[in-house]
């Protein structure tokens, strides 16, 4: 497969097959039957999130035995500390619900991190065949199911009224609700994966997105992160700190903030500083 000329980083091509390689194999358990369980008694798992797991850990493995490897159904299954410095995060589906509910709101994420910071990155829809794909320092750009592909780039700040807030399917947030509220709220974009979320906001579909329920984990905003800031979108948590990715340590407390510009970015942070409903654990 023939990437954009302006991807260099050596990894990009042999990541996007993996990321197809494993959309394969979910959507043969997507368009049949299937059960669901549970982990923790809450967090609903199923065959394909298992499988895909094992399949994505394995080819990352193969190719990278120095680099170090944590996955949301498997945990660490390499050194928490690499002598390589890089560490993958992988989330085999970004919104399992989604997939239960077979609304086709889920992706594959997949994304490096050398030495803390994110590397490069893939968010793939299996149901609609789009991949999002970046590096650091090269961009992020999108292929559409016509194998097209194309700059994503955001290139209009948000209006001073009349924001956008992107919003969960499955766990809306109250706190965003309001936010957006304060700022003027223009209407909602609702999407079930973090990364759909905020490849929806970097296409203009929204502007911000926030959440607020501290159970974010590395897998979850690793790959989109990357993409969104190569976008131009900025990403941290409701403290205003960037976050640090480490296999040692895969959550990621203080929530999650991800807008289009920094202004914005700014105003909800201090929207937020003020607002009494912010969980202690997350006041400093």
């Amino acid at each position: 497969m023939s990437l954009p000329a302006a991807f260099r980083h050596r990894d990009l091509e042999f990541l996007v097959e993996v990321g197809e390689t494993a959309a394969a194999e979910i959507l043969l358990i997507y368009h049949d039957n299937f059960t669901v369980e549970y982990k923790d008694g809450y967090e609903p798992v199923t065959l394909a999130d298992r499988q895909a797991n094992r399949l994505i850990s394995r080819l990352l493995a193969e190719r990278f035995p120095e680099d170090g490897l944590l996955t949301e159904e498997e945990g660490v299954q390499a050194p928490s500390a690499p002598a390589s410095g890089r560490v993958w995060f992988v989330d085999p589906i970004d919104g399992t619900k989604e997939f239960i509910r077979k609304n086709g709101e889920f992706a594959i994420q997949i994304g490096a991190a050398r030495d803390g910071k994110m590397e490069i990155g893939l968010v793939l829809q299996p149901t609609t065949g789009d991949i999002w794909l970046g590096a650091i320092g090269e961009g992020c750009r999108h292929r559409s199911s016509r194998n097209e592909w194309s700059d994503v780039r955001i290139v209009a700040p948000a209006p001073e009224t009349g924001v956008i807030v992107a919003m969960s399917r499955s766990h809306p947030s109250g706190l965003a609700h309001r936010t957006a509220e304060a700022l003027g709220m223009a209407g909602t974009f609702i999407h079930g994966s973090v990364g759909l979320k905020l490849m929806g906001i970097a296409n203009g579909q929204g502007h911000f997105y926030l959440n607020d329920s501290n159970s974010t984990k590395a897998w979850d905003i690793a790959s989109p992160e990357i993409l969104f800031t190569e976008a131009g979108g900025i990403v941290t948590d409701l403290l205003g700190q960037r976050f640090v990715y480490s296999a040692s340590d895969p959550f990621h407390h203080n929530g999650l903030l991800a807008s289009c510009d920094a202004k914005l970015h700014q105003r909800i942070l201090d929207l937020v500083a003020k607002n009494s409903s912010v969980p202690p654990r997350m006041r400093r």
